[in-house]
């Protein structure tokens, strides 16, 4: 197999399907000690939960001793830079071990450390992958010390520039692609970090694709960055001959930079293409851009993804999964050791007061009207004032469709009878969280949410917000991908905490990063180097 070190592991996606593609993990580091908990226990069959010392997974930095990994566990990141404790010595093995802590701490251990690094290098890694928060990086802004995320981008290139593996893979949110001003320079974060991986000896490839493009039940914008030594990528260039063009933009661009390093800011985004698999589908046929494997009117809606798990009062066992979607992905990340009574686990419904019941009903009934009427019945709700033509019109499409109610006794759904029981039932049911949603059972799921509020199930019997487990389903984890640490949080806490819905809504989906993964094992085969 090949070999790859993940840095911004998260719970453990892009692991997942790298593996699948073919790629061993040597190391992986994750800032989080609540999503490493997740990746510990499923990439590297560790678990924590006993809080007993574990011997795959080790901190860069902690303010507590390994004794103490209940409390390392809980532990603010941010602050565990100032601790003074370190698994990491001069002679630790890094092989399949998960590195809790700072990027920035590890490019320091293998600053100061050069035998770790002569040992990396010897081992001809194939890929490092990574999603470093990117969305205001500029090189011209790299020296900001009071900017903790503006030097994540720049320590994922240099720890690559020290390693030297053959390729990188760098994957992050759509808002990359978007301009931001700085000192009144205006500056495109995905073209910055191109450059900062061009200096260290890189030729990068940028795209923007969307995993439902690739099996996954979610829309999901995504910009990918594949980046081949400058060795690999001339050998890439002899083969991959039908591309040429293609090599030949990114080959152009990399030598700008190099001639241009004190004036990177003359290097503009004319000079760098971005495939976008919107307008160019054709180029992502798997030879130089990953290969789609569904389009348009094929995709992988949010019923075919989750109705089989509805009922939350039954424990769902791996063997009798019903959704082909379902089953399809606990076949292609199989795991061996489970037996057919494996119950599946982060599957525990949120429990809501009646207001937010009847609130998701409102949101369930509106999610189908067309004709602009959606809108009008979100006027509605907010208190907008609407027209009595639009009333009359509003009531048609309720009166067919029943909404949630409650009297002294029950509660129950019902059909109004007129619009003023419509109006009555939004005076009990108000919010300030005016982003709230319902599913559309028929189209994928939107861009994962890290807040679990902010979606509602599509079906009249579910009036819930999603479980983790179906979260997950949508992002393509398999059912036995279990997560661990607290399931949500909120306050001040969010600031570092990552309980399960973060994790899940932060990953990168598995089904993606295996299509991504197949195509760099496939391009370093066919150029003798896989």
């Amino acid at each position: 197999m090949l070999k790859h070190i993940e840095l911004f592991a998260g719970c453990g996606g892009m692991s997942l399907g790298l593996e699948k593609a073919g790629f061993m993990l040597y190391f992986a580091n994750e800032l989080s000690p609540m999503a490493g908990e997740t990746f510990a226990f499923n990439i590297l069959n560790e678990s924590l939960e006993n809080h007993t010392e574990g011997k795959k997974t080790l901190w860069l930095k902690s303010q507590f001793p390994k004794d103490k990994l209940e409390q390392r566990l809980r532990e603010n990141p941010f602050e565990a830079v100032n601790g003074k404790y370190s698994d990491i010595e001069k002679s630790t093995e890094l092989n399949d071990k998960l590195l809790i802590g700072d990027i920035n701490v590890l490019l320091e251990i293998l600053n100061k450390n050069k035998n770790i690094v002569k040992t990396l290098k010897k081992e001809n890694i194939d890929l490092i992958s990574g999603g470093p928060p990117c969305q205001s990086f500029s090189l011209a802004g790299k020296r900001e010390k009071n900017n903790y995320k503006n030097t994540l981008p720049l320590s994922f290139a240099q720890i690559t520039g020290l390693i030297q593996p053959k390729t990188v893979l760098l994957e992050n949110v759509k808002g990359i692609t978007s301009p931001f001003t700085e000192d009144g320079t205006k500056y495109y974060a995905w073209l910055e970090v191109a450059k900062a991986f061009t200096l260290e000896g890189y030729v990068p490839i940028c795209m923007m694709v969307n995993s439902k493009y690739f099996g996954v039940a979610q829309n999901r914008p995504r910009y990918i960055m594949i980046a081949y030594r400058k060795d690999i990528f001339d050998r890439l260039l002899e083969t991959v001959i039908s591309k040429r063009q293609l090599l030949e933009n990114s080959l152009t661009f990399y030598d700008k930079v190099r001639e241009n390093e004190e004036s990177l800011n003359s290097i503009t985004i004319s000079d760098l293409r971005l495939y976008d698999i919107e307008s160019k589908p054709e180029l992502f046929d798997g030879i130089l851009l990953p290969k789609t494997s569904h389009k348009s009117g094929d995709f992988v809606s949010a019923s075919e993804a989750i109705d089989d798990l509805r009922n939350t009062d039954k424990k769902h066992t791996i063997s009798k999964v019903s959704s082909v979607y379902g089953r399809f992905l606990n076949s292609t990340f199989s795991k061996s050791n489970l037996t057919n009574s494996y119950l599946i686990k982060n599957h525990i419904p949120r429990h809501h007061r009646y207001d937010v019941r009847a609130r998701f009903r409102f949101y369930q009934v509106i999610s189908e009207f067309k004709n602009g009427l959606k809108k009008s019945a979100s006027d509605l709700f907010v208190g907008k004032e609407i027209s009595e033509e639009v009333l009359k019109k509003l009531f048609n499409e309720f009166a067919e469709k029943e909404l949630y109610f409650k009297n002294e006794i029950e509660e129950f759904h019902k059909k109004p009878e007129s619009i003023s029981d419509v109006q009555e039932l939004i005076k009990k049911i108000p919010t300030k969280k005016h982003s709230q949603r319902a599913l559309n059972r028929l189209e994928p799921a939107p861009a994962q949410l890290t807040i679990p509020d902010d979606l509602c199930h599509y079906h009249s019997d579910q009036l819930r917000t999603m479980t983790v487990r179906e979260m997950a389903r949508f992002q393509s984890f398999p059912d036995w991908f279990e997560f661990k640490s607290k399931i949500t949080t909120g306050g001040q806490m969010r600031k570092f905490e990552v309980p399960q819905y973060t994790q899940v809504g932060n990953a990168v989906p598995p089904l993606l990063a295996k299509t991504l993964g197949e195509l760099v094992r496939n391009q370093l085969i066919d150029i003798g180097n896989g």
